[in-house]
């Protein structure tokens, strides 16, 4: 089922400013989003005046908050939040062919690859409007700490 705008926080623990997608769908060992951006968004007012692109670091975060959703449970902590929060591991290669503004959607798919001992691996793709060329794709590893092994 698709959530979105406040729905898509039953689904992942991140806010706004920096949750900025507009749609959020799971499925099994995926997930896919979009962001919808509009020439009022905060960060075009700073990024950059007279020529506004989406800041690659959004973008970057998007993704992530995308491939969280994969694998995260909502289920009461010990700090009583509703989420463990992800760590990142490792993200790369990271090659951005495109950007995108004003007027523009993203679309975000994320893919599951593993998950075993609390670490989370697998890709991340993003699209800009209908275009079926990626602007951007990376590897992604997440990490919740408290089900990952100690070391020793």
């Amino acid at each position: 089922m698709k959530k979105y705008g406040k729905e898509i926080y039953s689904l992942i623990p991140n806010r706004y400013p920096f949750m900025i997608l507009h749609s959020l769908e799971v499925g099994n060992n995926c997930a896919e989003a979009e962001i919808v951006l509009k020439e009022d968004d905060w960060f075009f007012e700073c990024h950059y005046p007279g020529n506004p692109i989406l800041p690659l670091t959004l973008l970057l975060e998007s993704m992530t908050q995308t491939f969280s959703a994969t694998f995260l449970k909502a289920e009461e902590t010990e700090d009583g939040s509703k989420f463990e929060i992800p760590v990142i591991s490792s993200i790369g290669p990271l090659r951005m062919t495109k950007s995108a503004g004003p007027g523009d959607v993203i679309r975000i798919e994320a893919k599951l690859g593993s998950f075993k001992r609390g670490i989370a691996k697998g890709v991340c793709t993003a699209y800009i409007n209908e275009d079926e060329k990626p602007i951007m794709e990376i590897e992604i590893v997440d990490a919740l700490k408290s089900q990952m092994v100690k070391m020793q």
